[in-house]
């Protein structure tokens, strides 16, 4: 059973996020591990307690791991509008954010989502996992 998330934590000032940009980079190597769902766990508790603008690209990066979540239950659906909204949110950070490489990550969403699309939900289990993109940090 999931953890309850406690309510109205105070946001993180800059120096307490820098200080936390570990969390961040620890749910990036799960996710770039296959690990879609601790990813988006990880990346969730950081993601509840960071000010904007940043929150937004911590919520498409887990919106990111967790399209893929989908993917690896065969929810097809799921995967389109989670791809969409990340896309979304991560555009508005391009080229780079945190040493990642926005613009990398969402050509290589794109492909991704065309690759899904083009395979349909009966032949999802076909996708070359190559196919899924890594989270590169620079």
């Amino acid at each position: 059973m999931a953890k309850a998330a406690p309510l109205n934590l105070p946001l993180l000032r800059q120096d307490e996020l820098a200080s936390r940009l570990g969390e961040f980079r620890a749910a990036v190597d799960q996710f770039n591990r296959r690990w879609y769902f601790e990813s988006h766990e990880t990346l969730e508790d950081l993601w509840q307690v960071t000010p904007l603008p940043e929150r937004e690209f911590f919520q498409g990066v887990i919106q990111v791991a967790a399209a893929f979540v989908h993917y690896a239950r065969g929810e097809y659906p799921g995967i389109f509008k989670l791809l969409d909204s990340a896309r979304a949110k991560l555009s508005a950070f391009a080229p780079a954010t945190f040493g990642v490489d926005v613009e990398q990550l969402l050509g290589d969403l794109d492909e991704v989502r065309g690759a899904i699309e083009a395979l349909g939900p009966e032949r999802l289990p076909e996708l070359d996992e190559s196919r899924v993109p890594r989270i590169v940090i620079r």
